[in-house]
């Protein structure tokens, strides 16, 4: 099929601003239905400012009284109106989603409702942003590494040992033809990128010739359907049917560009968050840190996790190692992502990061960092009393829902208030 031109997707604002249903769309364009459906999908964006949405919990608010209000500037009588304030202050802050907005046409084009007060987060599909979006997107796909973890793995360990012992990559690539995921061009390519551990000088020939021009990359596309049934949108659903799910949101920590980095997990209904050191910003290395988790919870790791919430980065492109028990094929979670730039949609896991500022600023090398030393600011994080919880620490909290041996066995302890420590001097004491 091919692929939306510019006044293709012209006739798609203009058919929804006027009303048109995905069916009448589908024949004035001469498309499939579900071709129209994905488009708006993928390419509409948020409008407006996110955090002036009404909370979903405003009704059931616990802040109700101003005197409690963890805003120190709110002068609301009751949280049932709309609030700047909220989102940057309140833990349990969450924007209250269009019911509108999970099913077609999945925007707010030609909403009547738009221009009339509406205080809810607005998507909207736009021409010209959607195809500046396509044509980005287009020339990723054709840029960097496209291969899964496995298929670089299997070179690793096949053709890399051979060309590091001497032996000439056309031989080398030969022995393992019929199995090579790429052309014996593209792997000269990736060698010389530095994807692999092996370099131009383990190429005998190749370090007398000269190189012709510089190429972008490495970049690492694991798996680049990863998101299919799991939007932002299929989250909400899975909400929807499972009520009491828990949920985590998942994030990366970055120090210093290309070195170590801290993933973070971040649960919900008690405001703790995991921190685990990473030497690379990788798929694999997330899910090593699931697999610590699976082996250290036991059968107590699908009481944690049911839904996970993450964005889009390249480290989160490989669900299915987080969903599944390698070991008995048993799906024990579900992943989902948000909506491409829209990191409002998992805040609190967001909010929560300046703590870890507070210790290790911005622009900061993980480098030095030991996994003992991020569980010792995990610990100090996760004491300190959170308004949010009635003056109870994330810790406190989470003992009380899931008991101190699953605490124990997540290396968290207690940090008793007056040895508590929010700066740099933690690190280096």
């Amino acid at each position: 099929m091919k692929h939306f031109t510019y006044d293709d997707r012209l006739l798609i604002q203009r058919a929804l601003t006027l009303g048109w249903s995905f069916t009448r769309i589908a024949s004035e364009m001469a498309k499939d239905r579900t071709s129209i459906s994905r488009e708006i999908q993928a390419h509409r964006y948020g409008e407006g400012k996110p955090a002036r949405s009404k909370c979903k919990f405003r009704h059931e608010c616990i802040f109700d009284d101003p005197s409690k209000c963890p805003a120190p500037s709110c002068n609301k009588k009751v949280c049932s109106v709309s609030c700047s304030q909220c989102a940057l202050y309140c833990d349990r802050f969450e924007p209250e989603i269009c019911h509108k907005l999970l099913k077609p046409p999945y925007v707010c084009n030609g909403c009547k409702e738009r221009g009339n007060g509406c205080h809810l987060a607005k998507r909207l599909y736009d021409a010209e942003c959607a195809h500046k979006d396509y044509k980005k997107t287009l020339s990723e796909s054709r840029a960097g590494i496209s291969l899964t973890e496995s298929e670089l793995n299997f070179i690793a360990e096949t053709v890399i040992p051979l060309i590091k012992n001497g032996v000439s990559l056309p031989v080398a690539y030969s022995a393992f033809a019929d199995r090579m995921p790429v052309s014996e061009r593209t792997l000269y390519d990736y060698i010389d990128k530095g994807v692999f551990d092996a370099g131009n000088l383990d190429l005998h020939r190749k370090v007398r010739r000269r190189s012709s021009r510089q190429k972008s990359g490495p970049v690492l596309h694991v798996d680049k359907k990863c998101h299919v049934g799991r939007t932002y949108a299929d989250f909400l659903a899975y909400l929807e049917d499972h009520p009491r799910a828990r949920v985590s949101e998942m994030d990366t920590v970055e120090g210093t560009k290309g070195g170590r980095v801290i993933l973070t997990i971040f649960f919900r209904d008690c405001s703790l968050q995991l921190m685990f050191l990473r030497d690379t910003k990788t798929a694999s290395s997330v899910s090593d840190a699931y697999a610590w988790l699976r082996k250290a919870l036991g059968s107590t790791f699908v009481l944690l996790f049911d839904a996970v919430l993450t964005d889009r980065g390249t480290e989160f492109t490989d669900p299915t190692s987080i969903e599944i028990d390698p070991e008995t094929g048993e799906v024990l979670c579900s992943v989902f992502y948000c909506d491409p730039q829209q990191t409002n949609q998992k805040s609190r896991c967001e909010r929560n990061h300046e703590f870890i500022r507070y210790i290790l600023p911005k622009g900061s090398s993980f480098d030095d960092l030991t996994q003992d030393d991020v569980s010792l600011m995990m610990n100090h994080i996760n004491a300190l009393p959170r308004a949010s919880l009635n003056g109870k620490s994330p810790y406190q909290a989470f003992v009380s829902i899931y008991g101190r041996e699953t605490a124990d066995r997540l290396g968290l302890k207690l940090i008793p208030l007056e040895e508590l420590c929010l700066k740099p001097e933690l690190l280096s004491r």
